[in-house]
């Protein structure tokens, strides 16, 4: 490897980690800082509020196959600079939002950019840099910029909510949004059309020049990496039961991340944990998920997608009851609450980098958008009804039973989703050549 290919694979690494800093953090992690003040100037109910999220996963999940497959047809950068600038108007909207309808439009066309530019853009981005031994590590390093930028985000949200009206903070975040977005994808998105070479391949001579000789005459010139390396591609992957089945627990797994991720600050709120406490809680939730992030980019290229998705259970797992015990022990409410920002933060990396590394190695780098799109619909809509069923179980039972109904999606989402990695890969399926 060259110091250009170095520096050129290190440059990317920034791009997405900045993407993923301020877009992505506008348009993900801080929409859970505005539900209180939505609750107070609308008089929502947890349950309306959960509409707006649901809303928009539900857009994002039914733009994805869409937008994994443009991905093969036109150029990285035009596509991730139409997602940014898609994810900023939808944040712009919500400062002239006054009603529901408004705010689920807003949410959608935000929602709809940020899959477009991160849950695709990025992991497709990656896999054109890096071999099948390092993108997961990459992966995570990338991903780890939402957790950078959440840290900062958080507090300075905050602070502003504080100071100014909602539309005004809607405004400025929608302004920093789109100006960093742009910048970042003009100056520093660029694929990567030369052949990733593997470290393997580096290591052989004669059989390796034919291979790439073969390569170049079977292949047109600027043909992307991704869309050459093996697996079984998106039409064989789609005939798999198994890829259903692992579609559908994951989906389940989403329904408790969907509350994991967008009612802490509100549960918390509930429970008389105080404003400022609460925010030195999500700086500690940042803080764990940069860790989460980077740690989970190595835990899959050195234990592998089941071993750190079984770690992942355990977190969530130990995190819910957490979460249970302090409705009913008081005195260990902010105990809770900081294990809460800590466990599931490291835990960030089961729903932020692996859809992709999970598609990628289980299936192959072939039609990999394609397939991450499909698969992240499922996700999608669980993330959206898990606000909705969440939101219902609060407003009629309470907040008790909204955590023991996450408890039971937890045990059941991960028994299924490991069962069906341990099965698919007995296959081998991304070894082989569709």
């Amino acid at each position: 490897m060259t110091n250009v290919s170095k520096g050129s694979k290190h440059l990317i690494i920034f791009a997405c980690m900045l993407l993923q800093a301020i877009p992505y953090g506008i348009a993900q992690n801080i929409p859970p800082l505005f539900i209180h003040y939505l609750e107070k100037e609308y008089h929502f109910s947890v349950q309306s509020v959960g509409y707006i999220f649901m809303i928009g996963a539900l857009a994002a999940s039914l733009i994805s196959p869409i937008a994994g497959k443009m991905y093969s047809k036109f150029p990285v950068k035009l596509i991730m600079l139409g997602g940014l600038i898609l994810s900023a108007f939808g944040v712009m909207l919500n400062a002239v939002s006054s009603k529901l309808w408004m705010f689920l439009v807003a949410n959608a066309i935000t929602q709809i950019g940020t899959v477009t530019f991160s849950g695709l853009g990025v992991p497709f981005l990656i896999a054109t840099w890096f071999d099948k031994k390092s993108k997961a590590s990459a992966l995570g390093i990338a991903f780890a910029g939402g957790s950078i930028g959440n840290f900062f985000l958080q507090p300075i949200v905050t602070n502003l909510l504080n100071h100014y009206e909602l539309h005004i903070v809607y405004f400025m975040c929608a302004l920093a949004s789109l100006v960093v977005g742009v910048l970042v994808g003009v100056l520093l998105i660029r694929p990567n059309k030369q052949p990733i070479e593997s470290s393997a391949a580096k290591q052989s001579t004669d059989s390796s020049k034919d291979s790439k000789i073969s390569t170049n005459q079977s292949v047109p010139q600027g043909t992307h990496p991704a869309n050459t390396q093996t697996g079984i591609g998106y039409k064989k992957t789609t005939q798999q039961k198994s890829f259903w089945a692992l579609s559908c627990f994951y989906l389940i797994i989403g329904l408790a991340i969907s509350a994991l991720s967008s009612q802490y600050a509100n549960f918390f709120a509930s429970i008389h944990i105080n404003t400022t406490l609460i925010g030195t809680i999500g700086s500690t939730f940042a803080i764990a998920c940069l860790v989460g992030n980077v740690g989970g980019g190595f835990l899959f290229s050195k234990i592998g997608v089941r071993n750190a998705m079984f770690l992942a259970f355990i977190l969530q797992l130990v995190t819910v009851i957490l979460l249970i015990t302090s409705i009913f022990i008081p005195s260990i409410k902010v105990f809770s609450a900081f294990a809460w920002a800590v466990l599931y933060g490291f835990n960030v990396y089961s729903y932020m980098s692996a859809p992709a590394v999970m598609m990628q190695t289980l299936f192959g780098m072939k039609d990999t958008s394609q397939i991450l799109g499909v698969f992240s619909i499922f996700f999608a809509v669980g993330f959206a009804l898990g606000n909705i069923v969440f939101g219902f179980f609060v407003d009629t039972f309470g907040f008790t039973a909204a955590w023991i109904s996450i408890l039971c999606y937890v045990l059941i989402g991960f028994s299924g989703l490991l069962f069906f990695i341990t099965d698919i890969q007995k296959h081998k399926f991304a070894d082989q050549t569709a």
